[in-house]
């Protein structure tokens, strides 16, 4: 059921979850006062599952389910915030560096962009309008050191 549904909300290109195993992985954001992180699995089973969360000044500030779905021959980025309803965002664009997901109806953010670096560099981007106004973060991820 769950896969029909979201059939019906892709209308992205052609594309399948192997196509983002360069997402795999422990990913890690150092800022001033915390860490925001991410943890993808590989892909099986025609989805990808990632788990966020932002630490700031000791306090877990933020967490997300996420995961990257494969249906109907093209893929979504659907993203379970903390304290918030659950979006889903069919892929734009996809290339063999960088994924587009976009949803303009949503609130903000419209699109989440995630682009390789190399292979221990990923940048997340979430952008949009908030009040008519372009608003866009990065997360410049490194891979997290061994052992975590």
């Amino acid at each position: 059921m769950l896969a029909l549904i979201l059939a019906a909300q892709l209308s992205g290109p052609p594309a399948d979850i192997d196509q983002m195993a360069w997402l795999k992985g422990c990913w890690i954001h150092v800022k001033p006062n915390g860490v925001v992180e991410e943890l993808w699995t590989g892909p099986g089973g025609g989805v990808m599952l990632g788990l966020g969360r932002t630490v700031r000044d000791g306090q877990l500030r933020e967490y997300e389910f996420v995961r990257v779905v494969e249906a109907d021959g093209s893929l979504a980025y659907v993203a379970e915030p903390s304290g918030q309803a659950k979006a889903t965002f069919p892929l734009k664009s996809l290339t063999a560096d960088e994924a587009v997901f976009e949803d303009p109806a949503h609130d903000f953010p419209q699109r989440v962009i995630y682009r390789r670096l190399g292979p221990d560099a990923v940048t997340g981007r979430i952008e949009g309008q908030i009040g008519g106004q372009a608003k866009a973060v990065d997360f410049p991820y490194k891979r997290c050191p061994t052992g975590n």
